[in-house]
């Protein structure tokens, strides 16, 4: 990664303020399955990271959602989510055409379906399995 200027993180009463808005999938490296669909305004190797540290279950939901997560590799692709559009609603409709494989709930604007179609073809050029795993299920909350 490379970084051609200083990069400010801004802290506000003892918080640090989410400065960007990601979509994240976990990949099982040896089943090429999607594991889990996250997002988050923090970096997404931080999300990563306290995804499996993190024993606090709504923190940690990887450790706490997915058996045996620390004897799996997982590869994590972050996507930039346009500033244009929510970070939930593309969330909430990649998991969806995840599971079900027919299509965007409604109503998915245009720029949604876009920002999906584009994950979902870089996944299929990787040839990551349009499944999931087990980790996620319907009622999760987007990480923090």
């Amino acid at each position: 990664m490379s970084i051609d200027g200083p990069r400010e993180i801004r802290v506000r009463a003892g918080r640090v303020q989410p400065s960007g808005s990601w979509i994240y999938v976990w990949i099982d490296v040896a089943t090429k399955a999607v594991a889990y669909v996250g997002g988050t305004g923090f970096d997404p190797e931080l999300r990563a990271h306290l995804h499996v540290t993190s024993s606090e279950p709504d923190t940690g939901r990887v450790r706490a959602t997915i058996p045996r997560y620390d004897e799996t590799d997982f590869d994590v692709l972050a996507f930039a989510v346009p500033l244009e559009i929510g970070r939930t609603e593309v969330k909430n409709a990649l998991i969806a055409e995840l599971r079900s494989g027919g299509g965007l709930p409604e109503p998915a604007s245009p720029e949604v379906a876009g920002f999906v179609a584009h994950i979902l073809s870089e996944l299929d050029d990787r040839g990551i399995m349009m499944a999931f795993e087990g980790a996620v299920r319907p009622g999760d909350r987007s990480p923090r």
